[in-house]
């Protein structure tokens, strides 16, 4: 397909996403909102607060879904018309009988772009995915409608779409659609999926919550998946973003809580049990060994370690081998050496994004798919790596550990190249969440010039970042458990938020 051509399809795509915006809803230059007063303290609520609120009959469905296709931008496609006649549905069925009819009654929700709803693209980003509309739900949609949630729109991602800049500062990655949605509260839930940090990283660019569970507790049937069906050597785990952290419990209640496991036999059967709250153990993970934070991150750790003290049992918790961990990932991203990838865009002739580029080059066998000894011995690496780290966990005596989740805050557009604070624990298959600590990056955090980088992927991370230029951007931590603590780690990052922002 010529250059010419892919333009054209990619324009056909946005204008069939602008039409779907009511005119009346357009920005026009110099208005100051398009919100007033009420539908601004609409989208101030959180998920939970929503619910809470429908519940009541304080608010009914149709007011909360106009505010919230109103308030959207960075995005692939609003259902406004669908979103709204769903809310109609609700609220008469509510005038009618005086309850919810689920645990998200009325409760708008945004999609990642991979997450399938029926009658709608899920092109996961790839324009060669453009107009093969979805035949059924997601199981996870399917569960979320039968709760009363109302899906209004689908988030950007990079590849066609272009880049969605940081609600903060457009000069930096917000990471994904759904990143700069939650962070301009234009979207109280999102949902989508984490293979190396695909819902932390926007959490921690745009100053909101997220989580990542243990892989096998969230449905996950019915995503545009690119790579290869069938490979799971990198569990691909299904997560959810909020702007409160009890909205990441809600939807966890609300997933475990409706038996997955009978539809997904893939799934645990675990049902959701809230973790009793203690003196958790708290370890500290300041530097990976590999890339050291930024002044700007090492003293959001710093302030939050210290009034931890106060309610936690804070201890060091030192890295573990985290070189061999980024190995590992890079390799078992790709067994194919990306072809699937780069397939699909020649199917469409998009261009190679440089970081898409770069990530695949990463594998060291870019363009030719591993052998089944090499897969093998692969996996097998992996499940040693995983039991050595678990002997690791337990010898430092910890519940949880509180670190990074980048090394640096919100990065600029195209300097995203190390992801092992997240991606490492994908690859061990630990739960692990995000949430904001309240402070951001000051043009005061430079960079000690009498400290020097340890190798060149450290140099090319700092030389990357740029307080002044990132001033403004939220600080955010992660939160890690173990594996299939999932009730405990979300318990913990609670009270750990609780504490630090306090």
């Amino acid at each position: 397909m010529t250059r010419s051509l892919t333009q054209k399809r990619i324009d056909a795509v946005l204008a069939k996403r602008d039409a779907g915006i009511p005119p009346e809803w357009r920005p026009s230059r110099g208005a100051p909102s398009l919100l007033d007063a009420k539908e601004r303290a609409i989208i101030a609520l959180s998920a939970t607060a929503l619910r809470d609120e429908l519940a009541a009959g304080r608010l009914t469905a149709v007011a909360v879904t106009t505010a919230y296709c109103k308030a959207t931008n960075c995005l692939i496609e609003l259902y406004a018309d669908d979103a709204l006649a769903a809310a109609r549905r609700l609220d008469a069925e509510f005038a009618r009988t005086a309850r919810p009819v689920g645990a998200l009654h009325g409760v708008p929700v945004s999609l990642a772009d991979d997450v399938c709803v029926r009658g709608h693209d899920a092109a996961a980003g790839f324009l060669s995915l453009v107009d093969k509309p979805a035949a059924e739900d997601a199981h996870a949609v399917a569960i979320m409608r039968d709760a009363g949630a109302i899906f209004f729109c689908r988030a950007s991602s990079p590849g066609y779409f272009g880049t969605t800049t940081n609600p903060a500062n457009a000069a930096l990655t917000s990471g994904s659609g759904e990143g700069a949605l939650l962070g301009m509260r234009a979207s109280p839930l999102g949902v989508g999926t984490d293979v190396g940090g695909g819902v932390r990283a926007p959490a921690a660019a745009t100053g909101v919550y997220a989580f990542k569970p243990t892989s096998g507790r969230l449905p996950s049937v019915g995503a545009s998946v690119i790579h290869p069906a069938g490979w799971h050597g990198m569990p691909r785990t299904p997560g959810v973003l909020a702007r409160a952290a009890p909205d990441l419990e809600l939807y966890m209640a609300l997933m475990c809580g409706s038996t997955p496991w009978r539809r997904d036999p893939a799934l645990s059967v675990q049902p959701w049990v809230p973790a009793q709250r203690r003196k958790f153990r708290v370890g500290i993970l300041r530097d990976d060994g590999v890339v050291a934070p930024v002044e700007a991150v090492e003293r959001a750790l710093e302030i939050a370690a210290n009034r931890l003290r106060r309610t936690c049992d804070v201890r060091p918790f030192e890295p573990f081998h985290s070189a061999r961990a980024w190995d590992l990932v890079r390799r078992l991203y790709w067994p194919d050496g990306g072809a699937r990838v780069m397939d699909a865009l020649a199917d469409s002739g998009e261009e190679v994004r440089p970081l898409t580029r770069w990530i695949i080059e990463q594998s060291g066998h870019a363009g030719r798919s591993m052998g089944a000894e090499e897969l093998f011995a692969l996996c097998a690496a992996r499940d040693e790596f995983r039991a050595r780290l678990a002997a690791h966990w337990e010898a430092a005596g910890v519940d949880v550990v509180l670190m990074p989740v980048g090394p640096t805050p919100a990065p600029k557009h195209g300097t995203a190249k190390y992801w092992n604070y997240t991606s490492y624990w994908n690859l061990v298959d630990y739960p692990a969440g995000v949430f904001p600590t309240g402070l951001v990056c000051d043009k005061e955090d430079t960079h000690d010039p009498y400290c020097f980088p340890r190798n060149s992927v450290e140099k090319e991370i700092w030389d990357s970042y740029d307080p002044e230029a990132q001033a403004g951007a939220p600080l955010c931590l992660q939160v890690v458990g173990q594996r299939g603590y999932d009730e405990d780690t979300l318990a913990a990052l609670q009270e750990i938020a609780a504490a630090v922002q306090a």
